[in-house]
């Protein structure tokens, strides 16, 4: 066939196909986009749920670690001091007396709460975190601190509440004039990251923080009884 005239046959059939193989290229490539798009939100959304729950672990273990500073605190001598001040001078800003009024008994205000600060003053080595020493994440050549390699700041604290004077353990002798007591102890763990982008945006600071309240029952004594 004459070069010419194929060239004709051939422009018909483009005129006759208006633009199908196109159309059908334009798909494709959007459908390949957005497979693409997904895997990356599915890979984003599953880098987030790990880092959130790595956070919740951490948290958990921090509320953890004050209920057992604070059994570890509890002595003879330090049970006696702490109920005097839940007795004499309760803290008024306990979270975990929510509505309690002033003029309530002082059974029902009793309150003491002791801070990570003040349960390690007599703890001996290392401090209870480790701070990581750079504001950005992942740098290289720092050590990773107590909540890995990204900059986080941990707290925890413990209110101790409802004194009740308590049944003495078998085989202790009751003709001395000590008592133990049951206390409440609500122990709160706090987790917030710090890092660098967040400086400038509080609220994130907030939203991304972490927080777990543990409540245990626990047995302090032996103190003088209460008159």
């Amino acid at each position: 066939m004459h070069p010419v005239r194929l060239a004709k046959v051939r422009a018909r059939r483009r005129r006759a196909e208006s633009g199908a193989v196109m159309f059908i290229v334009a798909m494709t490539t959007a459908v390949l986009a957005s497979v693409g798009i997904y895997a990356l939100m599915a890979a984003s959304n599953e880098v987030r749920t790990s880092g959130n729950e790595r956070q919740n672990t951490q948290t958990h273990y921090l509320s953890e670690y004050g209920v057992l500073g604070l059994t570890h605190e509890m002595a003879a001598s330090k049970a006696q001091f702490y109920f005097g001040l839940m007795m004499t001078n309760p803290d008024a800003q306990c979270v975990s007396l929510p509505g309690v009024p002033s003029t309530a008994a002082p059974v029902t205000r009793a309150c003491r709460r002791l801070g990570k600060v003040e349960l390690s003053t007599a703890w001996q080595g290392a401090p209870v975190t480790v701070a990581y020493a750079s504001q950005y994440p992942f740098t290289p050549g720092v050590i990773p601190g107590s909540f890995g390699p990204v900059p986080t700041t941990g707290d925890f604290f413990v209110e101790l509440t409802e004194p009740l004077q308590a049944q003495a353990p078998a085989r202790y002798a009751l003709d001395l004039h000590f008592c133990f007591i049951d206390m409440t102890a609500n122990a709160v763990g706090i987790t917030q990251p710090n890092g660098w982008q967040l400086v400038s945006n509080p609220t994130a600071t907030y939203l991304g923080e972490g927080l777990e309240v543990q409540r245990a029952r626990i047995m302090a004594g032996p103190i003088q009884c209460p008159r």
